[in-house]
């Protein structure tokens, strides 16, 4: 059998609602009117598809329908309210209406009140205007004659500028307004030009002046020389002669009775005689001494011959070193001094340095106090303060260590520090060791292991006798959780800030309710109180079905 199509036509309802139970494949078609833009159902032509659940698609498509074929129902090219869009045969519509903007016949105009209207390129495109004219028409202006008439008429001529605007060649000519200087050229190898400039820069006056002469002056009398007539002369003076040559002038000093050579040695210095004119007018040399004579704390001296001796600037061995350099003689302590006597420092003794060693066997301080890391710049160095040690246990030398632990904030001491991974630095961790002190006093203690006498680690024990824990407040407070395995005898009143719960053997609450029966609840792990509620004699109590008692006046025999 082939399959059938099946057709549901909806001829009640609502015009505003869509089939809702359609099977896959079946139609559906509402009779209803409905009207353009209003958003309804009706007119329309629908089918279920997808997966039916208990005979019904799972989605209802609309695919047609009278409601949309009226949409087309209208002259071709004419924009129709509620409508849809179609062109004529020309392509065209009549009229094309965009949010504010209505684009008729040959004009786009904004419908808003006061709207403008926006034209903006994507990206780098340009907005391309041809042939745009003002004030809507070609009998107006064009845009181009517009901004030259605007332009032009905004142009004013100023002080030595002449401004002349044609409107009908759609020109404006600037000029720089003549003057009374006659064009020309001025200034020769004779005359200089001389002009008259005003505030614009222009010249307003133009003429020439003969060149002045030229005045001179020496150290006594002077003179002048004319350009165009006269020739000035370079004459020497004492010691002097000037040759002219082309257009260049020679000065030479004049000889002396000085014999050219070198004057002086190791042994002799040079005497020299000099004239008014700083020239040498004599020389000859004079013979110098060429031993140096020295002196020490100690010693005696032999002299030192500037010509064959070399003068020796020793140190002592371990204390004092010396060098050289050019002609500087340096002289310093060595970098590792060792000194076989006594020193005696009347000052301040600063040691710069990373470790000082002592090697004295007994060491004597006036200053009551030591400190330890005086010049520390450094607010957090993690670093321990305190008093390292070497000992011996017999055979091996151990180091140790007390002060304050950095980290802890707390005084320790360490017997062995090789017992740490890294005993190089000076930030000690623990296990510390052991202390033994007499009696020991404070305002507190914080102690891991507490024992008296001998014990296990976490108690506290004695060797005979009873532990007693004393408080002058005659209150001993636990923080935590307290375990006895042994028996607990009390001889006084025993109060519990929290009520002691039906699991430790408690009632779990702190009071009762007068004149009421306590039962328990379906758990067994809490209690409750019946009472009488009715205000009548004759109450009972009495189970449910569900085995829960409650006080009653009336008795249920229950069913048989």
């Amino acid at each position: 059998m082939a399959n059938l199509t099946r057709i549901k036509i909806l001829t009640t309802g609502s015009a505003t609602a869509s089939p809702s139970n359609l099977a896959t494949g079946e139609f559906a078609y509402s009779y209803e009117q409905s009207q353009k833009g209003t958003g309804q159902a009706g007119e329309r032509l629908y089918i279920g598809s997808g997966t039916e659940t208990s005979g019904v698609a799972a989605s209802i498509d609309l695919i047609g329908g009278k409601y949309f074929t009226n949409l087309l129902n209208h002259a071709y090219g004419t924009t129709t309210a509620n409508a849809a869009l179609i062109v004529d045969a020309n392509s065209k519509l009549d009229v094309l209406n965009v949010d504010n903007l209505t684009l008729n016949g040959n004009g786009l105009t904004s419908t808003d009140t006061n709207g403008n209207i926006t034209i903006t390129p994507h990206g780098s495109g340009k907005t391309v205007l041809n042939n745009p004219y003002i004030n809507g028409s070609t009998a107006g202006h064009s845009l181009s004659e517009f901004i030259l008439d605007t332009v032009g008429g905004a142009i004013t001529a100023g002080t030595g500028i002449t401004v002349v605007n044609s409107d009908g060649g759609d020109t404006s000519t600037v000029s720089i307004t003549n003057t009374s200087v006659s064009a020309g050229s001025y200034g020769s190898t004779s005359v200089i030009p001389t002009f008259t400039v005003n505030a614009q820069g222009q010249l307003t006056a133009a003429g020439t002046v003969n060149l002045p002469d030229l005045a001179f002056a020496g150290d006594s009398g002077s003179g002048a020389i004319d350009f165009n007539t006269e020739t000035i002369t370079f004459t020497g003076g004492t010691g002097l002669t000037t040759v002219a040559s082309g257009n260049a002038v020679t000065t030479t000093l004049d000889n002396t009775a000085v014999t050219a050579g070198s004057y002086g040695s190791t042994t002799q210095i040079p005497v020299i005689t000099v004239d008014a004119q700083g020239r040498l007018t004599a020389a000859s040399v004079a013979t110098i001494a060429t031993i140096l004579n020295i002196a020490a704390d100690s010693g005696t001296d032999d002299g030192v011959s500037l010509l064959t001796d070399t003068l020796t600037v020793s140190g002592t061995a371990n204390e004092i070193e010396t060098s050289v350099s050019g002609d500087t003689i340096t002289v310093g302590i060595v970098t590792n001094p060792t000194l076989s006597g006594n020193v005696i420092v009347s000052g301040n003794l600063t040691v710069q340095g990373t470790q000082t060693s002592v090697e004295s066997t007994v060491i004597t301080l006036d200053d009551p106090v030591i400190m330890l890391a005086d010049n520390s710049a450094v607010t957090a160095d993690a670093l321990d303060r305190g008093v390292g040690f070497k000992w011996g246990n017999g055979s091996v030398v151990k180091d140790g260590f007390f002060g304050l632990d950095r980290t802890s904030l707390r005084f320790v001491f360490k017997p062995d520090d090789s017992l740490e991974a890294d005993a190089s630095d000076e930030n000690y961790v623990a296990p510390w060791g052991d202390a033994e002190f007499g009696n020991i006093y404070g305002t507190g203690a914080d102690l891991g292991n507490i024992t008296v006498a001998i014990a296990n680690d976490q108690t506290i024990t004695t060797v005979s006798g009873d532990l007693v824990l004393d408080s002058n407040t005659n209150e001993v407070v636990t923080n935590a959780n307290l375990t006895v395995n042994g028996d607990v005898d009390i001889t006084g009143t025993v109060t519990l800030t929290n009520d002691l719960a039906v699991v430790h053997g408690g009632t779990g609450v702190s009071s009762f309710t007068g004149n009421s029966i306590i039962t328990a609840n379906a758990g067994g792990t809490a209690l409750s109180n019946l009472t009488s509620s009715l205000g009548t004699a004759g109450d009972i109590v009495q189970f449910t079905a569900a085995g829960v008692p409650v006080v009653s006046n009336i008795i249920d025999g229950g069913t048989y």
